[in-house]
Parts: structure tokens; sequence; C-alpha cells
């Protein structure tokens, strides 16, 4: 009777399979590295800019190493969430350890401006 019942409302037992999702593998090392020289390359390039807009008194160059120091963390934030959403989970927290360090570094910067 069970088996007719289920055959009339094609009610199928569950096997307890769960789906075969292939996960990939995380290049932590990689994808930390190019972003750890995009950084290193993004602070001394504001810094040369700083330094000319601060020996010629040209504030344009100032707002263009502002735009560049926002523009780098804003990139960085959205590829985190991004990674998050992607469960890219290792990515993401090398990118949020990347934005801190850059913080780090921006605050040192404000620090010793006098």
């Amino acid at each position: 009777m069970n088996e007719e019942f289920n055959e009339l409302f094609d009610i199928k037992e569950d096997d307890g399979k769960k789906p075969i999702v292939q996960i990939t593998t995380q290049k932590v090392i990689i994808h930390t590295l190019i972003r750890a020289v995009s950084l290193i390359v993004g602070a001394a390039s504001t810094c040369v800019l700083l330094f000319i807009a601060a020996y010629d008194s040209q504030v344009f160059l100032g707002v263009l190493a502002l735009i560049l120091v926002v523009g780098w963390l804003t990139f960085m934030i959205m590829e985190s969430v991004r990674l998050k959403k992607s469960n890219k989970i290792q990515l993401s927290q090398a990118n949020s350890i990347l934005i801190g360090i850059a913080a780090l570094m921006i605050l040192m910067l404000i620090v010793n401006i006098r």
C-alpha cells in the first residue's frame, strides 16, 4: 500500500546523498602576493605623488594620490565581499588582512604629517 501511495504521488525517498560540489583549490599565496605587490606599488606611487605635490605646491597631484588610495581600498573591499559570497573564505580573509595593513600604513602616514 505504501509503495502504491508513493508511486501515485511520485514521492521518492531521499537517499541521503548530497550533490557533489567540486571545491576549487584556493591559491592563497599567489593571490596574496599579487595584492601585496599592488599595495607596495600603490603606496610607493602615492608617496611619490605626495612628495611632488608638496615640492611644487600642486594640489592636483595630492588629489590624484587620494584617488589612488581610495580606489585601491574600494577595489579590495569589493573583491573581498565578492570572494566571501563565492565561499572563498581564505582569499577573502587574505584581502581583509591586506586592507588592514593598508589602513595601518595610511594612519602611519597621517601621524607623521606635521
